[in-house]
């Protein structure tokens, strides 16, 4: 992986934690020239304290705020005289029944995981040279494939990203940009401790399938491999990652785990699984 990343200029939107933090400890012991973006400066800050390594910047960022997005885009790009590789990892979620749920959360939740990676892609467009390479790596979901109850909004946000970038990848085709849809499966991160509710609020809860789930670290080291060997969409995870092409392959059954307390169906699936088959390795899972 070393030789795949030494001297790349690398952004990552969204490094302050969870898997965006994954990727800047893994990185920055590559060689990569990395640049950091998040709202919360002062942990990235310690993050870099933390760090021996020489060639890493700082630029506070609030992907929500749409205002500031181009001007730091520029600032970025800038800062390397240009970029290989953009992590756009940065997002929220919102855990509440539809019905429950406020239209100016769901707006909300649209201008942080949607429209801020729009914007920031848009402006890499024009400062990209046709000469350039340029890796986009977009931070998805399982529910980027598929609809989980209390999950509608932020399905509809990633569901969008999958749209919006299939089609840009096939616009630019051969014009050396290179689009990476990334899917984590269960990742223990604090998205739904730092997610809001249906009217607002913050949800101070971490779900128990993100509890049990893979190791931030481990899911980042996952998704630079899958970037190396040049992966359109891959899914890094545990067992969950199965349900992506049983979604594809059996619609129907699918629909019907879903409807009612999928994740216990899904954690049944993994013991059953592992009781036959015994742990799978590291290596199989990402």
């Amino acid at each position: 992986m070393m030789s795949f990343w030494k001297d790349k200029r690398v952004w990552i939107v969204g490094a302050s934690s969870g898997i965006g933090e994954g990727l800047v400890y893994s990185l920055a012991k590559s060689g990569a020239k990395l640049l950091l973006s998040s709202r919360n400066e002062n942990r990235l800050l310690e993050i870099v304290k933390s760090l021996s390594a020489s060639d890493i910047g700082v630029i506070p960022l609030d992907i929500g705020d749409h205002r500031q997005l181009n001007n730091l885009t520029q600032q970025a790009w800038e800062t390397y005289s240009g970029l290989d590789v953009v992590f756009l990892n940065a997002g929220i979620s919102v855990r509440d029944r539809v019905v429950d749920t406020e239209v100016e959360v769901e707006k909300k939740l649209m201008d942080v995981n949607f429209w801020g990676p729009v914007i920031i892609s848009k402006k890499l467009l024009q400062l990209k040279t046709d000469q350039g390479q340029l890796h986009l790596v977009v931070t998805s979901s399982l529910s980027g494939k598929y609809g989980v109850p209390k999950l509608a909004s932020y399905a509809a946000s990633k569901h969008a990203l999958h749209g919006y970038f299939e089609s840009l990848r096939a616009e630019t085709h051969g014009n050396g940009l290179f689009i990476h849809l990334a899917i984590p499966g269960f990742v223990r991160t604090d998205i739904t401790v730092n997610g809001l509710n249906g009217d607002g609020s913050v949800n101070g809860k971490m779900q128990q399938a993100l509890a049990k789930g893979m190791d931030p670290l481990t899911c980042a080291q996952g998704i630079l491999v899958e970037v190396e060997k040049g992966k359109e969409e891959f899914v890094v995870g545990g067992m969950e990652r199965h349900t992506v092409w049983l979604s594809r392959l059996f619609p129907g059954v699918m629909k019907k785990m879903i409807r009612s307390n999928p994740v216990q169906k899904l954690e049944k699936w993994k013991q059953y699984f592992l009781k036959k088959n015994g742990p799978k390795p590291l290596s199989d899972q990402n």
